[in-house]
């Protein structure tokens, strides 16, 4: 599609700083800034794109919860079932937990055909030098125009495949960067789209929301107590994602992890092992503190992404109660969001 042609597009807010206003009586940022105000700080030009509105939620994303990302996608397929003539859609959302809230959507709402673009600022669209504007900007344009039929997150110039990018700065207008593969594209004078992109499609939409948050993330650290692995089943946690060291070693020694693990899958629980480095996969099998995991039953991430392997294992558990089903959908590539050395392509072909 031309930048050129007319477009539609739906905005659905959530909050975030986006959104935030300065309170004095607080002496901090609370969302408030209404959508009108900022679709009135958009450039001229914008006018070709008919914009809808939706305010779902005034919420910090620091407070966002899986039911919330169940509300998006709800209204998502509202959305879709009363605007079939819909070019893409807009969600605008804080930065904290965006990549969580993107990962669940994309699993959640599959084959949309169209662009699901999340974007959110940096610093308020009520200040001045705010990036907010830019950004909405940007995310209306890949939403009405671009050839993309996935969840994405637009941000300072660049598209992120929504199970592949990680917040990776506290405060610099960059705050997203894809985690392997590269940005999906980029944004300049045209919309750049790489390759590798679910292109936009006419398939049937379909929307799977439920889930189970009893999912639990832990972070391996030195003198870290098996103990805590056994207390976390003893709160009803269904599933763990462990970040490993390295390519996903855990100690094997003094404070072995193995049995903990071991008791938690002989107790019903998933465990599966990630990677603490920001960019690599996790190979169980290449050293001996690797294999303690692997021995004992631990599933391996690949290059899944912690945050994502916590959304994914929600949403798997959400979807049956089949322990060996759930390995198997662990392990299946739905939305480009783990790369094994099978191959294994979308939805598992």
């Amino acid at each position: 599609m031309s930048e050129m042609e007319s477009g539609k597009v739906c905005i659905l807010t959530t909050g975030g700083t986006i959104s935030s206003v300065y309170d004095a009586k607080i002496g901090a940022y609370r969302p408030g800034f209404s959508i009108e105000k900022l679709l009135k700080t958009l450039p001229p030009g914008m006018e070709r794109i008919e914009v809808i509105t939706q305010e779902l939620f005034q919420l910090d994303s620091a407070n966002a919860q899986p039911h919330h990302w169940q509300e998006i996608a709800n209204a998502i397929k509202q959305t879709y079932e009363n605007n079939r003539d819909l070019d893409g859609i807009v969600i605008l959302h804080g930065t904290d937990t965006m990549v969580y809230s993107s990962a669940a959507i994309s699993l959640m709402v599959q084959d949309f055909g169209k662009p699901i673009v999340f974007t959110g600022s940096q610093i308020p669209s009520s200040e001045p030098w705010s990036d907010g504007p830019r950004n909405v900007r940007d995310a209306i344009r890949v939403a009405a125009w671009a050839d993309l039929g996935e969840t994405c997150i637009v941000f300072n110039g660049e598209i992120h495949r929504g199970t592949r990018a990680r917040k990776i700065r506290e405060r610099a207008q960059d705050a997203f960067d894809s985690v392997d593969p590269t940005p999906l594209g980029l944004l300049g004078r045209e919309i750049v789209l790489y390759e590798k992109r679910i292109r936009r499609h006419n398939r049937v939409p379909r929307f799977k929301v439920n889930l189970d948050n009893r999912v639990c993330l832990l972070k391996v650290f030195p003198g870290m107590l098996p103990e805590i692995i056994n207390r976390v089943v003893d709160l009803g946690y269904r599933g763990i994602v462990i970040e490993g060291f390295g390519s996903g070693n855990i100690p094997a020694k003094e404070n072995s992890l193995a049995d903990a693990i071991k008791d938690a899958l002989s107790r019903d629980c998933i465990v599966v092992m990630t990677t603490q480095c920001a960019f690599g996969q996790v190979d169980l099998s290449l050293y001996e503190v690797g294999k303690a995991a692997l021995q004992v039953g631990a599933l391996s991430a690949y290059d899944m992404i912690s945050e994502i392997a916590v959304v994914k294992l929600m949403w798997c558990l959400g979807q049956t109660d089949n322990l060996e089903e759930i390995r198997k959908m662990m392990l299946t590539n739905y939305v480009g969001e783990i790369t094994m050395s099978s191959s294994v392509g979308m939805n598992g072909k």
